[in-house]
């Protein structure tokens, strides 16, 4: 049982701040609601409390009807900011929620709906987005899927392989590739914030697609951070583990091709790094708060369990440690 709270810095119990494992089987049809998770996420709908830290900022939100996406919205709106959510047109019921939440509260939200692997509806995002905000000074690609059953590389089909690149990769690169030329142009602060996976830094056993696109995602902007400093830009890499959203059953009911067999089970497939983070899960709304902070830092790495920089660090130590270079 968790904790009702009345604003994200009240004090509260680790042990109950967030439902943890066995959760319940919740299969969905097509697309996948937040709505009809059990037990219900939070995403800092009754919690989040903003202080005006993104006043006069204007923020595009891919994905962000719900899970992650829906949390940054909801920090980003309450701190001020302007936002447009973007999300599939499928997914219109949760982000007919979330927007009338926040448009209830006084908020300006603008909803658009569409394909972000459609590289003319990407062109139609950004002209409608300036059109309607006057500019754009943070975008957050957060739209993605994830990969279920969990199985060996050898099972996966090469239908598995374009499923994750298309939304998980170009679904990123058509974002950066229509709103980095606009964004370029304008003055001040800017911000990008692209969310990949704990498996784009150590790829997860049973997860390979999905680690390789997520991958690629913070190979991509660890080169903006470097290519866009001296245009004024700050990126943000985010990195989440074990967050409890609808991404698993958005991502099993997009797919019309996908045996929904029970494949392997999950117990069967993680290693022992898996199994610590699984006992760790958070909501989404700890999130929201951690990738708004971490524009006002202007952090470029952000992780959301310390064990994943655990992880990290001994990555590195085992290629460093290991003996890597030709003999003569």
């Amino acid at each position: 049982m968790t904790e009702t709270v009345k604003s994200q810095y009240d004090m509260r119990d680790p042990r109950t701040q967030y439902p943890q494992p066995p959760f319940p089987k919740q299969p969905q049809d097509k697309p996948g609601f937040d709505h009809k998770m059990e037990p219900k996420a939070d995403h800092g709908e009754n919690s989040y409390q903003g202080f005006g830290r993104l006043k006069d900022r204007k923020a595009l939100i891919t994905g962000g009807d719900s899970g992650i996406g829906r949390a940054i919205a909801i920090a980003y709106a309450r701190e001020g900011a302007e936002i447009c959510i973007n999300y599939l047109p499928e997914e219109k019921e949760d982000a007919d929620w979330v927007c009338d939440l926040l448009e209830g509260e006084g908020h300006a939200v603008h909803r658009m709906p569409g394909n972000l692997t459609d590289k003319e509806f990407c062109n139609t995002l950004i002209k409608e987005a300036h059109e309607r905000m006057g500019g754009l000074d943070i975008l957050v690609n957060n739209a993605g899927v994830s990969w279920r059953p969990l199985r060996p590389v050898s099972d996966a089909t090469l239908s598995d392989w374009k499923f994750m690149i298309d939304v998980n990769l170009w679904g990123v690169i058509n974002g950066l590739d229509v709103f980095l030329p606009r964004m370029s142009k304008q003055q001040g602060e800017k911000h990008v914030v692209n969310t990949s996976s704990l498996a784009g830094l150590w790829p997860v056993k049973g997860h390979t697609p999905y680690s390789a696109t997520k991958a690629a995602v913070t190979a991509i902007s660890e080169g903006l951070a470097s290519d866009l400093a001296e245009e004024g830009f700050g990126v943000t890499i985010l990195h989440p583990a074990m967050v409890r959203t609808n991404v698993v059953a958005n991502s099993e009911a997009m797919r019309s091709d996908v045996d929904k067999g029970e494949g392997r089970t999950f117990r069967s497939m993680v290693d022992e790094r898996m199994e610590k983070l699984a006992a760790a899960y958070i909501d989404a709304e700890a999130v929201g708060e951690m990738v708004r902070d971490a524009i006002e830092r202007n952090q470029l790495y952000l992780h959301t369990h310390p064990i994943e920089a655990q992880d990290i660090r001994s990555r590195t130590e085992l290629i460093y440690g290991a003996d890597t270079y030709g003999r003569a």
